[in-house]
């Protein structure tokens, strides 16, 4: 079985300062981390920003997209339907 790696009080403290500041907590971290919701709150936070969410500061970026192509003009000039009926030009 995996053991879980527990977080440094430093990521904990960084935690709580974000939380703090996104749902107005005024109490200070080592009253937040007594309060068992609260703490569980931050150690989700510490563990799994995502889903607490924060976005990490090493989230990749969307990829660039390429243009599309400009849109075809006038006739095509293969007909698939056609050919797929077994119609011919020359008949």
């Amino acid at each position: 079985m995996a053991h879980a790696i527990e977080p440094t009080d430093q990521q904990l403290r960084d935690a709580c300062a974000r939380m703090a500041r996104r749902f107005r907590w005024t109490d200070s971290f080592e009253t937040v981390m007594q309060d068992a919701c609260r703490s569980r709150l931050v150690r989700i936070a510490v563990s799994h920003p995502s889903a607490a969410g924060l976005v990490p500061a090493f989230a990749p970026r969307q990829p660039a997209r390429r243009p599309l192509p400009p849109p075809l003009l006038g006739l095509p000039l293969f007909d698939r339907k056609r050919a797929a009926a077994g119609e011919r030009d020359d008949e």
